[in-house]
């Protein structure tokens, strides 16, 4: 009689909950994560650990309910409900729209004043207190936040903080993850496509 291994002693316990509550809370898990005192980003711990340990982590989220997505690209995992009808079909939820209406908020805002998008992504630059300041400035962006029901440019940032698509570097600079900085170039190509079959 052959006995299957039991792959939840393999896996580290305190990591699997830290990262059931990123998860929980609508984060994704990034391979890379800014940390402050070293001034840099650094490989992530709980990223290694799902990689070490994927299949464990694929049954057990589809246990749940839920199918852990590896972003190669952008070098993240977030899990995705899966729907009951089976359906391919992916749920467009609304902390999505925000995420998406975040980073687009911001790239306006760097190519209206001619600043290339790459540097949002860098911790030397990022999104500075310049740019949170001329977000706050703008009657349009501050509508659309409002709708968003954020009230700041900073509730924003925190936002997209809280589910890893950006870092704090400092009390007024922030930069996005290479997940975020993925989800702009997606976006902006979807853009081009749709522009080129419009004419």
């Amino acid at each position: 009689m052959s006995m299957d291994r039991n792959t939840f002693l393999e896996v580290d316990e305190k990591l699997s909950q830290t990262i059931y509550r990123a998860f929980y809370t609508g984060s994704v898990i990034n391979r890379k994560e800014y940390m402050t005192s070293q001034a840099q980003f650094v490989e992530s711990k709980i990223y290694l650990e799902i990689r070490q340990h994927e299949n464990h982590y694929i049954q057990l989220y589809r246990h749940l309910g839920y199918e852990l997505i590896h972003d190669e690209e952008g070098e993240f995992f977030s899990i995705k409900l899966i729907a009951e009808s089976g359906s391919e079909d992916t749920v467009f939820d609304e902390t999505s729209l925000k995420i998406i209406a975040i980073l687009t908020l911001i790239c306006r805002i760097m190519t209206q004043r001619g600043q290339p998008l790459e540097f949002l992504g860098e911790p030397v630059q990022g999104i500075t207190g310049n740019d949170v300041a001329a977000l706050a400035d703008e009657e349009t962006t501050s509508a659309i936040f409002k709708a968003l029901k954020l009230k700041t440019p900073i509730d924003a940032l925190e936002f997209i903080k809280k589910r890893g698509f950006a870092f704090r570097i400092s009390q007024s600079r922030y930069v996005l993850s290479k997940g975020a900085m993925t989800m702009i170039d997606t976006l902006i190509e979807r853009e081009k496509e749709l522009s080129s079959s419009v004419n």
